[in-house]
């Protein structure tokens, strides 16, 4: 039977908008995804009671792999696991001449009395991604199992800058890294920010 052809308009529109199949993307996503920058500015944060510069392998990770993805570091501390540090440290970075369009926060996402880094920034954001932490932990399962709902991993815009906030061990940095936040990085910062629109 032949379709009306309203109908038939409106389906060649969704099939436009729409993958074919489960994990392809849509020509939308495909459009933004190529008007994305290829280079963000990144900062990274690491919060922990026992952690240097020297030993920071959290830390170092994520540094490791943003620049092989090609971004730009333009900053990055250690502070102790202490709300006034860790929200200074992010407000400080977010509001400063380097303008990072994203900051990385590692430590103090669990549920342990020292952590607090969802206490001390989740009140900074404009706008939650609740689906960062929903995806975060759905694939930690494979890894970890039942543990993965100690994580309090979350992520969200704040103000013009993106943030996230993931948990110490290198493990679960590598996961969110190479998952989530690499693959759709300039993707998130065309949404945030047009003028970076190519």
């Amino acid at each position: 039977m032949a379709q009306h052809p309203e109908h038939q308009a409106a389906n060649q529109k969704l099939d436009n908008v729409l993958p074919e199949q489960p994990g392809q993307r849509s020509a939308s996503t495909e459009q933004h995804r190529s008007e994305a920058p290829e280079m963000v500015r990144c900062f990274v944060l690491t919060v922990s009671d026992t952690r240097t510069e020297a030993d920071d392998r959290g830390g170092a990770l994520i540094k490791e792999l943003l620049q092989a993805a090609g971004h730009e570091l333009v900053g990055y501390r250690v502070v102790r696991d202490e709300m006034d540090a860790i929200r200074d440290a992010v407000t400080t970075a977010r509001d400063g001449i380097s303008d990072p369009d994203v900051i990385v926060v590692t430590g103090g996402s669990g549920i342990g009395t020292r952590d607090v880094s969802p206490e001390a920034l989740r009140p900074l954001l404009t706008k939650e991604m609740p689906g960062f932490g929903e995806v975060f932990r759905m694939l930690s399962w494979h890894e970890v199992g039942p543990a993965t709902m100690l994580s309090r991993a979350f992520a969200g815009v704040c103000g013009r800058t993106l943030l996230f906030v993931l948990p110490g061990s290198t493990n679960a940095v590598r996961l969110a890294m190479e998952q989530l936040i690499v693959p759709e990085l300039g993707h998130l910062v065309r949404e945030i920010r047009p003028e970076r629109r190519s």
